[in-house]
């Protein structure tokens, strides 16, 4: 049976371009580029709707946009593709950013564009009513920042979302390394990488279950790792529109990500993800330095608008009576405190250097423990009181 699609084109090229490529297996009902309610309108009457390609230009562009969101509500499980005349980057991701599920170009998509409509469909629920059924849940995001650069932000990471994967092991968990040393997530846990973070960021207007099946690298564990290359001498250039636009891409592929980050990435990412994540750990510990640091970092977050109130503090190598307790770190930032987290520098440095997590080392290990009970805090929702706002110490601290 073929599947039923339709065009919403202001040119009648489109729908010839399509029927050429996908042969007997689409049936093509082209429709005239109207203002949504008509096209809705248009649609309420189908019984079957199994691939919707709407036409995408720079007239008209916020109409188009809207018309796809309300699309995707009225009809959440029918895929939606974009159509441009050329690889224009606005025009692209204003259809991803509505929701579209994938972007193709007239003419540049030629040789593959078959085999493109063909997963597209292979992916679509066959015979979906025009009613529709419920939206997928999106999954949750977590995100673990700290303002200077550093190993343990992408160890933290990769115990957090091994965590995860280890308390939901029928879900799909990745980690996300965006944090510098680059690579060190890959690194950590002796992985391979020949499909990097930046080649998601640049595949995003792309991405699909197929793509992340083939070439995202792969824990022994099942979890999902993106990182940094870690040949990469300098900070490589990450626009934090394409980073955001690939996190709600994959949002909908994966159950949780762990993205890692650092201060030196540009604000407008960190300000992004920091209100687009389900909960933000500020990652620090009891050192001037670092407490300072952060401080400024939670400090320019809050002058741009951002929203910290699914912010806590993790507490990395806590100790006790080293003069920065966790009530005047809390007090420091106005941020509660999740977690406090104790580690033998020894273990964790021969975890590191083996490629082996803590956990198979010792799944009694306090760092472990605290980690996975760290796990179970975000998966279930759960969040700390709120500490006080002001204190002696952070005057004494600037």
């Amino acid at each position: 049976m073929k599947s039923q699609a339709f065009v919403i084109a202001g040119q009648p090229v489109y729908s010839a371009w399509l029927e050429n490529a996908a042969g007997d297996a689409l049936e093509l009902t082209p429709l005239p580029a109207e203002e949504p309610a008509a096209v809705l309108a248009r649609l309420a009457s189908e019984k079957r709707i199994d691939v919707i390609f709407c036409e995408f230009d720079s007239r008209g562009l916020a109409q188009k946009a809207q018309l796809v969101e309300q699309l995707l509500e009225r009809y959440p499980q029918v895929p939606i593709v974009g159509l441009g005349a050329d690889e224009n980057t606005a025009l692209v991701l204003a259809a991803m950013r509505a929701g579209a599920r994938d972007f193709f170009v007239l003419k540049r998509d030629d040789a593959t564009l078959g085999v493109q409509i063909g997963r597209l469909l292979r992916r679509s629920s066959a015979g979906i009513s025009a009613a529709g059924a419920s939206p997928k849940k999106p999954g949750r995001i977590y995100g673990v920042l700290s303002a200077n650069p550093h190993d343990s932000i992408a160890f933290i990471a990769e115990h957090l979302a091994l965590a995860i994967v280890e308390a939901e092991p029928k879900q799909r968990v990745l980690l996300m390394d965006l944090a510098t040393p680059a690579g060190a997530a890959a690194i950590f846990l002796n992985l391979t990488q020949t499909y990097s973070v930046l080649d998601a960021i640049n595949d995003a207007p792309r991405c699909d279950e197929t793509l992340v099946d083939t070439a995202f690298t792969r824990h022994t564990s099942g979890l999902y790792v993106l990182s940094l290359p870690e040949d990469v001498l300098n900070r490589p250039h990450i626009d934090a529109e394409e980073v955001l636009l690939l996190l709600r891409v994959l949002g909908s592929m994966f159950a949780h990500i762990v993205v890692t980050l650092d201060g030196h990435l540009p604000l407008k990412l960190l300000a992004g993800v920091a209100d687009q994540v389900d909960r933000l750990l500020l990652l620090s510990d009891q050192s001037i330095l670092k407490s300072r640091h952060n401080k400024y970092l939670l400090r320019v977050l809050r002058q741009e608008g951002c929203n910290l109130d699914r912010a806590g503090l993790l507490v990395d190598n806590y100790r006790r009576r080293l003069g920065l307790e966790l009530s005047n770190l809390a007090e420091l930032f106005e941020l509660p405190v999740v977690m406090a987290l104790q580690c033998d520098s020894l273990t964790r440095v021969t975890a590191m250097n083996s490629g082996e997590p803590i956990s198979s080392v010792s799944q009694k290990d306090p760092f472990w423990l605290c980690i996975k009970q760290l796990a179970q805090t975000l998966i279930t929702g759960q969040s700390a009181a709120q500490p006080p706002a002001t204190g002696l110490l952070k005057r004494l601290l600037g």
